[in-house]
């Protein structure tokens, strides 16, 4: 750890998550307030992208000033930040959205094979809060704002804040997962969002670029949101030996794909050495 105390670092992971939770509250509230309609059950999904939408330049302003403070420090400690050209493009793209999906399906595949789901059965309830609503509704809640707000909140904020702290990548990895799972506030959502959100770490680790884990997040999301509604899988479930083939290929695939990414932070540099990183 940089010179920094526990405290430090439970103020700077618990500020942002705090902040969240307040304007959520507050916004919530105003948006009931002058839209009454959205306080009906099927317009939920609208409320939430309402409420996640206000929330996503707040979140953006805190990630920029965080990355100058990361700068600043560095500076500081005679530490130079990477500075980086863009180092992804279509391709890298595309394999990040598909391990999303990939991994989507097989976490909640292997999930599904535990005993967590009947132990702790308050998943349901978030779940059918999710998934209520038009078609619409949830892919702008889900896909579109959930995805760009969490990976801001987790990735750009708490785990830039993490890596940072640690001196060591490895616990900032897997404490900036771990936040992630304790974020989603059940056990079985939680087990899902600490390995999935391993591998949005990753990403965002390997490319310096909130991009390629939102893509990612929000791929992960939509293939839930499209299941949901077509109920295309549904009768994988009763045919166990299709169940455990069909995970075990998202899985395969999934790492396939994320084995494609790789932590190269110490690669190409730019001539000026001025920070180069993309959102």
């Amino acid at each position: 750890m940089r010179g920094k105390t526990i405290w430090n670092m439970l103020w700077e992971v618990l500020s942002p998550i705090l902040l969240y939770i307040l304007l959520s509250v507050i916004l919530t509230g105003i948006l009931e307030m002058v839209f009454p309609v959205l306080l009906e059950p099927e317009n939920s999904m609208w409320l939430l992208t309402l409420v996640n939408a206000f929330q996503i330049p707040v979140f953006l302003l805190l990630y920029r000033r965080q990355r100058v403070r990361t700068a600043v420090s560095l500076a500081a400690a005679n530490r130079r930040q990477p500075a980086w050209k863009k180092s992804f493009g279509v391709k890298e793209l595309f394999l990040a959205a598909l391990g999303g999906i990939l991994l989507a399906r097989g976490f909640n595949g292997l999930i599904g094979l535990t005993p967590l789901p009947r132990l702790f059965p308050a998943y349901e309830t978030v779940s059918e809060t999710l998934y209520q609503g038009s078609l619409l509704s949830q892919v702008m809640a889900s896909v579109v704002t959930a995805s760009v707000l969490e990976e801001t909140l987790m990735r750009g904020l708490i785990y830039e804040w993490l890596r940072g702290f640690f001196s060591d990548l490895r616990p900032a990895v897997v404490a900036g997962a771990l936040i992630f799972a304790l974020f989603h506030g059940n056990v079985v959502q939680g087990a899902y969002a600490f390995f999935i959100g391993l591998y949005f770490v990753w990403l965002y680790e390997a490319y310096g670029s909130l991009l390629p884990a939102i893509l990612a997040h929000a791929a992960a999301n939509a293939s839930s949101v499209l299941l949901e509604q077509t109920g295309w899988l549904d009768a994988l479930y009763e045919d166990l030996p299709l169940y455990l083939a069909l995970t075990a290929l998202c899985l395969a695939a999934g790492a396939f794909c994320w084995s494609r990414v790789k932590l190269s932070r110490q690669g190409k540099r730019d001539r000026t050495g001025e920070n180069a990183w993309k959102f």
